[in-house]
């Protein structure tokens, strides 16, 4: 680990995490935590977990997923040099930009629709990160792959943006937030009203 550190120390002596959607990571992340943490002392009514989730779903999975997706489509080759490829035209560049944009929409999607949105949002950021970080750790670990975006701050974004997202979707659950699907009084009628007991065809029963 302390070599991979090294060897990603620029000559300066400073350490090299990579420009870009990394800087914006951090920004983000410093953003959400002082604006939840203001807003939910400002709100006291609303559950502090709704509060914090929307912080991180709108602006960490979804406005930096999607300035991550440009970086791909926009400036690919220093993109993939930071990863460790050499070439960054490739296809895969449009491929990754496509993934990282759905989850950034639905990200930001998920300020309007909740409940079981949100859990299918958080599953298939899951299933994205994880993948991710699993290969950033395979080429780390076979072929030595130590540039700045392979073992820097997307790495750990990958790792620990799902155990967040998936302890404040448990603390709104717990707290009977948004993260649980709130089914309207009218509704429950109209689900246990006889009518919708009869058949669809035919004389109705007696």
């Amino acid at each position: 680990m302390l070599r991979a550190v090294n060897e990603i120390r620029q000559h300066d002596g400073t350490l090299k995490l990579g420009k870009g959607v990394g800087m914006f990571t951090i920004v983000g992340v410093i953003v959400a935590l002082i604006g939840a943490f203001v807003q939910s002392r400002r709100h006291r009514h609303r559950p502090a977990a709704d509060i914090h989730m929307l912080w991180w779903m709108v602006l960490i999975v979804g406005v930096v997923s999607i300035i991550g997706a440009g970086y791909h489509v926009f400036d690919g080759e220093r993109t993939a040099e930071l990863i460790g490829y050499t070439r960054g035209d490739g296809g895969f560049q449009w491929e990754n930009a496509m993934g990282d944009l759905a989850i950034g929409v639905v990200g930001l999607m998920a300020y309007r629709f909740r409940g079981h949105f949100w859990l299918a949002t958080i599953v298939v950021l899951t299933i994205q990160y994880v993948g991710d970080a699993a290969g950033h750790i395979y080429y780390w670990v076979v072929e030595n792959n130590t540039n700045p975006y392979n073992i820097g701050v997307p790495l750990w974004t990958d790792i620990l943006l799902p155990i967040v997202m998936w302890a404040l979707y448990a603390w709104s659950w717990h707290s009977n937030g948004d993260a649980v699907r709130k089914v309207s009084l009218s509704h429950r009628a109209r689900r246990r009203s006889p009518a919708r007991c009869r058949p669809a065809y035919g004389p109705a029963t007696r």
